[in-house]
């Protein structure tokens, strides 16, 4: 009986994660850019366990007055179920701060865009030549300055 209740709640808990929404990242876990971390999340599951319930039951005895016949009391279990909410765990995953999910990879942020350049790392450009700035926008004089 008890062998059933554990194969009842363990097939129910299967069922209900099958129908969870798939949350899968697309992102490449090999990339240094992608942080992740453990969340919980609550699943309600139908489970089954052992019920209480007094059982009433008789015996013979002394007493006269019930005809030899005395009632007793037990307690006795039976197999009911419940709603029952279970916390799981889940790894997420997302781009580490300062960088921006850009199909498999997450890819560096500029605040400010690069203008002849490209974004390296969070807010770092690298410039084209002949340009510099924190943005890449100013250009380099190509003319020596002579004394």
């Amino acid at each position: 009986m008890a062998m059933s209740s554990l194969c009842h709640s363990t097939l129910t808990l299967a069922l209900a994660l099958c129908f969870l929404p798939c949350i899968t990242s697309s992102l490449n876990l090999e990339d240094p850019n992608v942080c992740s971390h453990w969340e919980s999340y609550s699943v309600t599951v139908q489970e089954s366990y052992a019920h209480p319930f007094d059982q009433i039951y008789y015996t013979s005895c002394s007493d006269i007055l019930n005809w030899f016949k005395c009632t007793r009391h037990r307690v006795s279990y039976r197999t009911a179920n419940r709603r029952a909410t279970k916390t799981m765990y889940r790894r997420k995953s997302q781009c580490c701060p300062g960088f921006n999910e850009n199909g498999e990879i997450c890819a560096p942020h500029c605040a400010e865009s690069c203008v002849h350049g490209r974004c390296i790392a969070p807010n770092t450009c690298q410039c084209e030549p002949g340009w510099g700035g924190s943005n890449c926008s100013s250009g380099k004089s190509s003319s020596c300055c002579c004394l």
